[in-house]
């Protein structure tokens, strides 16, 4: 007679099993979606992302599928689901209170939030740290450029605005779920790219200043 808790067990194993499954199988639908709609590549560069779509795509199903977050997770759409916030959260921040953590806390590989507002459409995305430079006061994100420690953009854009953030579980939450805006009120959230939920795997929940250990 099989034991009730190796049945317990059995069952939350195939749980796991399934939400890995499911988060594949809706992160491969996505991203092909996504390459197929890219008018921007050649031939040699789409065979290679097809390539590599497949370790990235298990590996973040993987970091997903153990990761703690305070969130809910919609494994069969591949996305996070939270409450959003009514106002952007670009609106209520100090500018002080985010010069000191990335003057304290700065360090490499951080996943930290960006706000980015284009054509009234406010999203916060998600970016890591590459380079910093406290001498001259600033830090370089991987996608998004340099930023000054108190957040604003150090290049001038008529099409974008960027404003890096200091970390919190709000802001944060907003980035993992799609949140955005547009002129300032809610509107419905977009879906995390394949990077970004890599990104997204990686956040500390416990802590956002400290980066988080990973199974490999």
């Amino acid at each position: 007679m099989t034991d009730s808790r190796n049945q317990r067990f059995l069952w939350q194993q195939r749980t796991g099993q399934q939400i890995f499954a499911e988060l594949s199988n809706a992160l491969y639908e996505r991203e092909l979606t996504r390459l197929s709609q890219d008018s921007e590549l050649n031939a040699e560069l789409l065979k290679k992302r097809l390539g590599s779509m497949s370790f990235y795509i298990k590996k973040a199903a993987e970091h997903i599928s153990e990761l703690y977050t305070p969130l809910d997770l919609d494994s069969q759409n591949g996305s996070w689901i939270s409450a959003q916030s009514v106002k952007p959260h670009s609106l209520k921040i100090q500018q002080d209170k985010t010069e000191s953590f990335y003057t304290e806390h700065a360090k490499m590989a951080l996943v930290i939030p960006i706000s980015v507002s284009h054509y009234g459409i406010e999203q916060i995305v998600l970016d890591t740290i590459d380079e910093i430079d406290l001498e001259n006061g600033q830090v370089h994100c991987n996608e998004h450029g340099w930023f000054k420690l108190s957040g604003h953009q150090n290049v001038d854009s008529n099409i974008y605005y960027k404003l890096l953030l200091k970390p919190n579980k709000a802001i944060m939450s907003a980035a993992c779920c799609g949140h955005q805006w547009l002129n300032q009120r809610r509107t419905s959230p977009r879906l995390l790219s394949l990077r970004e939920m890599l990104l997204a795997s990686r956040i500390n929940w416990q802590h956002f200043s400290k980066l988080l250990t990973l199974k490999k």
